[in-house]
């Protein structure tokens, strides 16, 4: 509403600035920066006197030092700046609904009626109740692409990010004017769904998951897949950090491995193992004659560790041992997980072959594979919706990245032969700095698909955007992708310009940071995510627990659904509530919290105006005496007014942080209000006025939570 203010602030000013035979200008108007003060200011009078004082004070300034010539420069161009604004202020001052219009040092400083722009606001917000806020139509069709998650794994609370950052985004983009499609794209094939339907089939054939649990199961079962997969790899990882880190390890591995040679009589990799370590060289795991040797060789290492662990703990050396002491509980820890599946050692060539084979018959479409592809998929997806309809996030479009596949390598044909694309040590690759002219390495070069002809993620993301931009004429497609593909959508959004797209000057690439257990990066691989459902279980059941405390007198289904409402909340608030480009390190805690920065002091302060608007049977209708206010209700009324400036401020730099901060502040300047002045006990008509301020500010806090997705209780 400031916005609008300042808008008609400029068209009055341009319209004395041309009777006065100056011209209509581009007006800059910002808010007059004094607390409590509502109002806006403009320099546009020291542009005109720049102008007409420029030949002028060149010449003046000619025969004086660069001091001098500044000084006076600085002094005539006030004095003219401050000539104009004094005219300027004369004329606007016949208009109504600016308590005063001053000419201050230059600077044109535009007032406003405190009574009539708060009245005005209050008006706004309670006749347009669930639109206030709501902008103008932009005539621009938005595509946000968001969530993206794959098939044949489970739901985790990274995913929670991506979703609830594209959903609240879409929400402000269609709030604040746009046409918005919420589309999701599915990786249901890929390699991780090769090596998931692979563990199925060798491990566990025939085995049907509980309906309770379909998303879980196949990311157990993924997870398992990449182990046996990995196993080999992690082995040698872990031999290879101990020769490099552990100098005792290294050290003792004469005798490890005369000990390996006297029980098992293992020969030439003996031999193989003493080089690489004892020179810091790296161990390589298809490197050994036989596939028993690391077998036999394991629990030795173990022995080992457990040997340092015991002289660690014995050790006096205070910080240094302690230092030590954790490091190598970790490393004993990852040989005991591994030792627990030695057998795998010997099986993971043939694994490998396996799977290769797996991914052929997925590209030759075996029947039967496509079968089990097609139920299995089903089982994720039958997880997703349930998901996603607990989370109240809708798509209209869904894309799928086995749709895709044949339909991107036509687009790589079509490349080749436009000679945007070109084959490069057997790839179709695009050279991509080379086609746009840059010297410099900017975005490098990006191949679009396999020597063998098998499809990339660039194939079907270009055969994806070329879909967004003709089949559902978007004019801006925005991706919220996790910062590490933050190359690679650019070098999508070039190539698309390369190839003529014009769209693709307003792709966007909503970029956030990773979520992090409080011990480390969580891995769909290692099996050490926090799945989505364990978190929304605890939040659930921590909300209700919360809610009974603080309203026991409420109904069963009541407390169910308001704790339903508090706990989804602060997932979603824990979410948006912090820079998409900083890592949330996510603590369940933190997560459970009910007070301070979180969803559940937002809705709070709605709850409570609730409670104070439930006690009066009508709202009294306007105009209210908002004349002598105080600086609490100045505080809320000022932050209320902010809210469609905010939205469109979200929208413009698609920063949904930038609604999560307004609620945020809105309800500390409501709870300051509701602290210091007394509504319903309050005399006449400073009463009505102060139910019209709460009711103003229910509303805006509903209408701001609804941005982020995120309900508002009316009881708590």
């Amino acid at each position: 509403m400031f916005k609008r203010g300042a808008k008609r602030a400029a068209e009055l000013i341009n319209a004395e600035l041309e009777a006065l035979g100056y011209g209509r200008r581009t007006l800059e108007m910002r808010p007059i920066p004094f607390p409590g003060v509502w109002g806006t200011s403009t320099t546009v009078c020291y542009q005109i006197a720049n102008e007409q004082l420029a030949e002028e004070l060149e010449r003046v300034a000619a025969g004086l030092s660069k001091k001098e010539a500044k000084r006076l420069v600085q002094e005539r161009v006030r004095e003219r700046a401050q000539a104009i604004a004094e005219e300027l202020a004369r004329r606007l001052s016949r208009h109504t609904g600016f308590a005063r219009v001053e000419a201050i040092n230059g600077y044109l400083n535009i007032v406003y009626d405190s009574n009539r722009f708060a009245n005005d606001v209050l008006r706004t917000v309670l006749a347009e109740g669930s639109e206030f806020g709501r902008g103008e139509a932009r005539g621009e069709r938005v595509m946000v692409e968001y969530s993206q998650p794959n098939t044949h794994k489970a739901f985790h609370v990274g995913h929670l990010r991506n979703v609830c950052l594209g959903n609240a985004l879409s929400r402000i983009l269609r709030f604040a004017g746009f046409d918005v499609l919420e589309a999701n794209y599915i990786g249901d094939i890929g390699l991780h769904v090769i090596k998931c339907l692979w563990c199925y089939m060798r491990f566990h054939q025939g085995e049907e998951p509980p309906r309770e649990r379909l998303g879980r199961w196949l990311g157990e079962i993924y997870a398992e897949a990449d182990r046996r997969l990995s196993y080999r790899q992690d082995v040698i990882e872990l031999l290879n950090e101990l020769a490099r880190a552990d100098q005792a390890f290294v050290q003792a591995i004469d005798r490890m491995l005369k000990e390996l040679w006297q029980e098992h009589k293992v020969g030439e990799d003996i031999a193989y193992l003493l080089g690489q370590i004892a020179h810091g060289r790296e161990i390589k795991p298809d490197a050994f004659y036989d596939d028993q040797t690391i077998v036999k060789f394991w629990p030795i290492v173990g022995r080992q560790l457990e040997q340092e662990l015991v002289e660690a703990r014995a050790s006096d050396e205070g910080e240094k041992a302690a230092e030590r002491i954790q490091r190598l509980e970790e490393w004993y820890d990852r040989w005991r997980r591994l030792a627990a599946t030695l057998d795998w050692w010997p099986h993971v060539p043939e694994w490998e072959r396996e799977v290769r084979e797996t991914f052929q018959r997925w590209e030759r479409k075996d029947p039967e594979f496509v079968r089990l592809w097609e139920e299995t998929r089903a089982w994720s997806m039958e997880e997703f919706y349930r998901i996603y309809e607990e989370l109240d996030v809708h798509f209209d479009v869904w894309f799928f990245e086995s749709e895709v596949e044949e339909e991107g390598r036509q687009i790589v044909r079509e490349l080749l032969e436009r000679g945007i694309a070109e084959i490069s040590d057997g790839l179709p690759v695009v050279k991509i700095d080379e086609k746009l002219g840059l010297e410099k390495e900017t975005y490098r070069t990006l191949p679009i698909l396999r020597s063998d002809g098998t499809t990339l993620y660039s194939t079907k993301d270009l055969a994806l955007t070329k879909r967004k931009f003709e089949q559902y004429h978007v004019d801006r497609a925005i991706w919220v992708v996790d910062v590490r593909q933050t190359l690679y959508l650019q070098q999508i959004f070039k190539v698309m310009e390369l190839w003529g797209f014009q769209q693709a000057a307003k792709c966007y690439h909503l970029a956030y940071e990773t979520v992090m257990l409080p011990s480390g990066a969580m891995s769909s691989r290692l099996g050490n995510v926090v799945l989505y459902e364990d978190v929304a279980r605890q939040v659930l059941e921590r909300a209700l627990e919360i809610i009974e405390e603080k309203n026991p007198t409420l109904p069963p289904e009541v407390k169910a659904s308001v704790a339903r409402q508090v706990g989804l909340g602060s997932l979603k608030y824990g979410m948006l509530s912090r820079d998409n480009n900083r890592v949330i390190v996510f603590d369940i805690e933190e997560a459970l919290s009910f007070e301070g920065h979180a969803a559940p002091y937002i809705q709070y302060a709605h709850a409570r105006a609730c409670r104070i608007l439930e006690k009066v049977d009508t709202l009294p209708e306007g105009p209210y005496a908002l004349d002598a206010l105080t600086r609490e209700e100045i505080d809320l009324i000022e932050q209320i007014a902010l809210f469609p400036d905010e939205v469109q401020r979200a929208a413009d730099e698609y920063k949904p942080l930038v609604i999560a901060n307004y609620v945020y502040e809105l309800a500390k300047r409501f709870n300051e209000f509701y602290r210091v002045c007394p509504v319903l006990q309050a005399p006449e008509p400073q009463r009505s006025a102060r139910l019209a301020i709460v009711a103003a500010a229910r509303q805006t806090l509903a209408n701001g939570l609804q941005l982020l997705g995120i309900a508002a209780p009316e009881v708590m």
